[in-house]
């Protein structure tokens, strides 16, 4: 029985934006609801099984994930039981949970700390119809699904506009919607690498598609970037962008890509795709704010 849920994915245009006098195409998976970004996108294979006889699900992951916030919307909005677990956390966000964590908590999300970030091996190990594990940032195969959708879109918006070659652009965390829209999309995906560096990226890919016969073109900046790590270039980044577009990018990832954009020479026409995570910019920008003093 599919999901009483449905995803809004009407809501994603694709609207033209100038970015230091340069044109590019953007794809708004943003304004996606009731969950937005690439999340929904990773979701939908999930929605399509039927979830009416989960009663829990369970993941693991980053205190300030998106996957983690996109799933306890789902739990939320399922009326389930949603376990996550994560690393220890300084005492200051333990005691007061800001951004994405806060936000996740009160959707109801179980909080559990131990030191591998992972659920007990009774729960991982377990092959119970009412318990659903979910992987780091919903990398799974079923991710596939609701990204073959996403390079549909793609596809019938060059078709519509007479684009033969298209450059698609993402930042990758896992790097599971690079990598599954590869494979559906005849055009090049280009993505940038934000947790690990170009080789963590590569093996990522690898564990997900070993087989694959095409993988996205990597690019990086020169200058090592360690994640979550406050730096004053991207947080010009994501002020320049809120200023010149109007819309609001994500500052952990969404800043980097475009620090890589404005240096690269491209001479196809560019479409970036918005995959949301904006939910966690509250707390990076506090953290600015700390610094600045």
């Amino acid at each position: 029985m599919p999901s009483p849920i449905t995803i809004d994915w009407q809501r994603s245009v694709i609207q033209t934006i100038t970015v230091n006098g340069r044109d590019y195409f953007l794809k708004r998976d943003d304004l996606l609801a009731p969950i937005s970004g690439n999340k929904a996108r990773k979701l939908e294979g999930l929605l399509n099984q039927g979830l009416s006889d989960v009663q829990q699900l369970v993941s693991y992951g980053g205190a300030q994930s998106n996957a983690m916030l996109a799933l306890a919307q789902l739990a939320n909005l399922l009326d389930i039981r949603f376990d996550y677990y994560t690393r220890p956390v300084p005492k200051w966000l333990k005691a007061s949970p800001n951004g994405n964590l806060q936000a996740a908590l009160s959707y109801g999300m179980r909080w559990h700390i131990s030191e591998t970030a992972q659920p007990p091996a009774t729960i991982a190990q377990a092959n119970d119809p009412h318990t659903r594990l979910i992987p780091q940032g919903i990398a799974m195969p079923e991710a596939a699904i609701g990204i073959k959708r996403l390079a549909d879109e793609i596809q019938n918006f060059c078709d519509a506009q007479n684009i033969e070659n298209l450059a698609v652009v993402l930042p990758s965390g896992t790097g599971a919607t690079a990598l599954y829209l590869q494979q559906y999309l005849s055009h090049t995906v280009y993505t940038i690498p934000c947790i690990g560096d170009r080789k963590t990226l590569e093996q990522l890919f690898k564990q997900l598609e070993p087989n694959s016969k095409r993988y996205p073109e990597i690019l990086d900046t020169q200058k090592r970037y360690h994640f979550g790590e406050p730096h004053a270039e991207l947080l010009a980044m994501y002020q320049q962008l809120l200023e010149e577009t109007g819309v609001e990018f994500e500052l952990l990832y969404d800043a980097k890509a475009w620090l890589v954009l404005q240096e690269w020479a491209c001479d196809k026409p560019i479409l970036y795709l918005h995959n949301g995570g904006i939910n966690g910019n509250a707390s990076m920008l506090a953290r600015y704010r700390r610094l600045a003093g």
